[in-house]
C-alpha cells in the first residue's frame, strides 16, 4: 500500500475540507494509505521518510500562504511525488483564476526550486461572514476591484464559498493515477 501525507495550513476550514475529499478518493479509489497533518503543529509534523508522495496545500489570505505550509515547501522531499494546491476565494472567480494561480502558486512554486510538484492546482475558497468587510477592504495590492465588487455581492447567508467540488475531485483523480504509477 503507497504512504501519502497530505500537510496544510488553513485560515477559514477549505483546505480543511479539501484534503478530507482528497483524502477519501486516495484511499477509497486508489488504494493508499493518506495521513492528514495540520501543520499549526508543524514541530509534530510526522517523519517524510514514511511516505511515498506528499500532498502539500495551504489557504491563501491578502496573496499569502499560511506561514508553516511556505516553511514547508523547503523540505528536502527526495524522490518522492508531491502535488501542491491552494484555497484561494479568487481561484474560484473566473475573471481572478489566472490571477491566482500564478501569483499565489506558481510564484511561490518558483521560490523553492528544488520543489518539482508532479501537480498543482488552484481551489476556490471560503470567508465567514464576519470576515468579508475585513477582506473586501484589505491591502489594494491583493483585492484588486473586481474581486471586492464580486465578493461582495455573491454572499451567501453565513459565508462567501466559491469552491468547486467537482473540480477538487477531478483533481485528487489525477493526483491518485500519478502517485499509482
Amino acid at each position: 500500500m503507497t504512504e501519502t501525507l497530505i500537510v496544510y495550513g488553513t485560515r477559514y476550514g477549505a483546505t480543511t475540507e479539501a484534503c478530507a475529499e482528497i483524502q477519501k478518493i486516495l484511499e477509497k479509489e486508489y488504494d493508499q494509505h493518506v495521513e492528514i497533518w495540520d501543520l499549526e503543529n508543524y514541530r509534530a509534523c510526522p517523519d517524510l521518510s514514511d511516505f511515498d508522495n506528499v500532498i502539500i496545500a495551504s489557504g491563501v489570505k491578502y496573496g499569502k500562504w499560511t506561514k508553516n505550509a511556505q516553511k514547508y515547501l523547503s523540505n528536502d522531499f527526495g524522490d518522492k511525488k508531491v502535488a501542491v494546491f491552494i484555497s484561494s476565494a479568487y481561484a474560484g472567480e473566473s475573471e481572478l483564476y489566472e490571477h491566482a494561480y500564478e501569483n499565489y502558486l506558481v510564484k511561490v512554486i518558483e521560490e523553492n526550486p528544488d520543489l518539482k510538484p508532479v501537480a498543482m492546482a488552484a481551489f476556490g475558497g471560503k470567508i465567514p461572514k464576519d470576515e468579508l468587510p475585513k477582506f473586501a477592504k484589505g491591502p489594494k495590492k491583493f483585492v484588486p476591484k473586481i474581486a471586492s465588487g464580486q465578493i461582495l455581492t455573491r454572499l451567501h447567508e453565513n459565508q462567501y464559498d466559491n469552491r468547486d467540488w467537482d473540480k477538487i475531485k477531478e483533481w485528487a483523480h489525477e493526483v491518485g493515477k500519478l502517485f499509482s504509477s
